[in-house]
């Protein structure tokens, strides 16, 4: 019996970084493990990197394509439809038409508000699109624009909060959005390792198990993760209490003088001894266990805040500033106590306070998170809700091509993904087309088809060339006649000035 043929999907990731995978390539990660069980996925990356020779390992194709990407969207810029016609007039435009072409998928998963280009050419090409959204888009002077590029271009939008969909109208959330959470499976994460490794990692650290740990984590170091405000916030319950202990993990390179001036703030403390330092590793279970209580001090509208999950699963209570998508977490696991106002150090500061200096709390604590981590994040959860959101995806249109044409009486011709008008009736015959070969489209969907450059008879271009050169020539030569008589006129007045003094 011949196995089973799959309907192909292309992934396109906005990173690959070269090293580490990211918070928001890991994320992307298991979701395309996930839809791998249902799909046949590729995964386009800009360049090779972590997250490819993940997904290889899976036994995700790969495919690397270099796509622009749009921080006007993310942003909401003034800019935003002028740096998006450029993109249409990229290079990469016909390149990303050719893959999709090549590949031909069933459908398109297109990553984060600001990757754009993918999804344009994909509803180009009539292929049904999931615009996949982690991050909120700003409250920009544009954001309308921003919200309605990501409803045009998709067929439907996947938030993992609903903090991420405010941008949106009631009636695009209603009629194409879902709330897509991201997941964390537990037996990945090698439970049986967690108390091992608390042991180990705290003995590397010089910590016994009566020291009380605060642990905060971040990918890259910059001041919206705030991790000065984690650092003043603890400093005071260290100065009063030996057996606290701060444990920072994450990468300095994003913002190395913001990292230096954290560091001068726990050197002038005289407390340097009870903070550890760990750059940020992928293996997330050496890390967690060494935690008692996991601080996520966000500063900026988090779309979903896996840090604060994470913790959970871990068992371990979270305190975290009420930021975006982390207050949906915190309040649907029954944590809404544990809610900062971001920026409230000395609220953060009472927060963890009550945890550390009370054991049984926190273990009560941690243990209802990770049932509650499970029951609303687990990975049957998340089976649930992504079952739901394909099960009504749109059959794939015919892929545009040839000579179409809207309600009005242009005829384009579709080349490389673009449409070419012919500016006439003489122009269209005249290339030999006939009119019954063109095929009516609506006009919603030939909008989405950027233009490209208008038809032509053979060597018509040729000949506006040539008139052209003509035309500089003629030009040039009115021009040197012009000096050349300012010149004889000029020579002329001198011999009289000079005649006249004689």
């Amino acid at each position: 019996m011949n196995a089973e043929v799959r309907s192909k999907m292309m992934i396109f990731s906005h990173i690959c970084s070269p090293e580490y995978i990211t918070g928001a390539e890991k994320l992307l990660l298991s979701f395309a493990k996930e839809l791998h069980r249902l799909y046949d996925c590729v995964l386009v990356v800009p360049r090779e990197g972590a997250i490819a020779e993940a997904s290889r390992r899976h036994g995700i194709g790969v495919v690397v394509l270099d796509i622009p990407l749009s921080i006007a969207m993310y942003i909401a810029a003034p800019h935003l439809n002028a740096e998006l016609d450029n993109f249409r007039r990229h290079p990469i435009w016909e390149q990303l038409i050719a893959l999709l072409q090549r590949e031909n998928p069933a459908y398109v998963w297109v990553n984060t508000c600001v990757h754009p280009l993918p999804a344009m050419a994909a509803k180009a090409l009539g292929i049904p699109t999931i615009w996949s959204l982690m991050e909120t888009i700003n409250d920009g002077s544009h954001r309308d624009e921003a919200a309605r590029t990501v409803a045009v271009y998709s067929d439907r939008i996947a938030g993992i909060s609903q903090t991420v969909l405010t941008p949106f109208s009631p009636e695009i959330v209603r009629t194409k959005a879902t709330v897509l959470s991201p997941f964390l499976n537990r037996d990945e994460l090698l439970p049986d390792s967690w108390s091992f490794n608390r042991v180990r990692q705290r003995r590397n650290q010089g910590w016994g198990e009566h020291h009380v740990v605060a642990g905060y984590i971040a990918s890259a170091l910059y001041p919206n993760k705030g991790l000065k405000e984690f650092l003043q916030a603890m400093l005071p319950l260290a100065a009063g209490d030996t057996r606290v202990r701060m444990l920072v993990i994450g990468n300095p390179e994003e913002d190395e003088e913001y990292v230096r001036a954290c560091r001068d703030i726990v050197q002038k403390s005289g407390l340097a001894d009870r903070v550890s330092w760990i750059r940020f590793a992928d293996r997330i279970e050496y890390v967690y266990p060494m935690m008692d209580v996991v601080v996520v001090p966000s500063l900026m509208v988090e779309g979903f805040g896996m840090t604060a999950l994470e913790g959970m699963i871990f068992g371990k209570p979270v305190v975290a500033f009420s930021s975006g998508g982390l207050t949906e977490i915190l309040q649907a696991t029954g944590n809404a106590n544990y809610l900062v106002k971001p920026g409230d150090v000395e609220g953060l500061t009472t927060a963890i306070a009550t945890l550390l200096q009370d054991e049984k709390l926190r273990a009560r604590i941690g243990s209802q998170n990770a049932k509650a981590a499970e029951a609303e994040f687990g990975r049957e959860a998340f089976r649930v809700r992504l079952k739901a959101m394909l099960s009504d995806l749109p059959s794939r249109n015919s892929m545009l091509h040839g000579l179409v044409r809207g309600g009005g009486p242009t005829v384009y011709r579709i080349e490389h993904g673009r449409k070419r008008s012919f500016p006439s009736e003489r122009v269209f015959l005249g290339l030999g087309y006939r009119f019954e070969d063109v095929q009516t489209v609506e006009d919603g969907r030939l909008s989405l088809v950027p233009e490209g450059l208008p038809m032509a008879l053979p060597g018509a271009a040729v000949r506006r060339a040539r008139a052209s050169r003509r035309g500089r020539r003629r030009h040039k030569r009115s021009a040197n006649a012009r000096r050349t008589g300012r010149r004889s006129r000029r020579r002329s007045s001198a011999r009289r000035s000079r005649r006249n003094r004689r």
